[in-house]
């Protein structure tokens, strides 16, 4: 049996919410994986700034490392800007997936024309700087568009999310020619296939994508290159 442990960047998350989402995510591995989903215990409520993403480096790190004690076979960082990724490779001997490197991987193979849909409008310099380092010579980034809803207001009101998600969706297709669309946020988990049955194009949801990175990985045995990630024992440290 595999075991995943996936680590929400967002403090202040309650038991409730956290089941929910090894419920959903449970949907996209076997029945034999098992996926354990916590969040951090303290910091920001969602990861909205690069000051964010330095916030919880901290407390992702120690659940990384905490995660490995237990035995998991994998970690999911479960925010599309990563925070805290390459360090927690140094880390741990086990596979650490970050959910928008993993998801630009998988669209290198799907299409070549991508857009980003993010949550605040604030995000989309950040988002293109992302997306720019992580840049991809076969991809090309044609537009990132906001939903102009916070991270932790996505969840709250469902149907209006799932509307606006498919009105700006329509956008980035017919005004900028996107063949693919990422969803820039793991807020938005599930919200993609009614769009994807409207448009037949790939709507890469970094939550399911993420989580099956982390089973295949885990099943072969692989781990990330201990020369690209050289091992760091800074445990005493966190």
């Amino acid at each position: 049996m595999v075991r995943i442990k996936v680590i929400i960047p967002n403090a202040g998350m309650d038991r409730a919410t956290l089941d929910d989402r090894e419920r959903m995510l449970s949907a996209g591995v076997s029945e034999t994986t098992r996926v354990s989903v916590d969040c951090i215990k303290e910091g920001p409520e969602s990861v909205e700034s690069s000051v964010d993403e330095i916030l919880v480096g901290r407390q992702i790190l120690k659940g990384v490392v905490q995660a490995q004690k237990e035995s998991f076979d994998a970690v999911v960082i479960y925010c599309f800007s990563d925070p805290a990724l390459h360090a927690a490779r140094q880390l741990v001997d086990i596979p650490v997936i970050g959910p928008g490197e993993t998801s630009l991987a998988l669209a290198g193979s799907l299409g070549h024309k991508y857009s980003v849909i993010t949550t605040l409008r604030e995000n989309i310099p950040r988002m293109e700087m992302r997306m720019r380092e992580r840049g991809k010579d076969k991809l090309c980034l044609v537009s990132i568009r906001s939903l102009d809803i916070p991270v932790i207001c996505l969840r709250e009101d469902a149907e209006h999310t799932q509307q606006r998600l498919m009105e700006v969706c329509t956008k980035v297709i017919q005004e900028d020619g996107a063949e693919m669309i990422l969803l820039g946020c793991l807020g938005l988990a599930g919200y993609g296939f009614p769009v994807q049955e409207r448009y037949s194009i790939p709507i890469i949801d970094p939550s399911f994508v993420s989580v099956g990175m982390a089973e295949l990985l885990a099943r072969l045995k692989m781990r990330h290159s201990r020369i690209t990630f050289p091992r760091v024992d800074l445990l005493t440290a966190l």
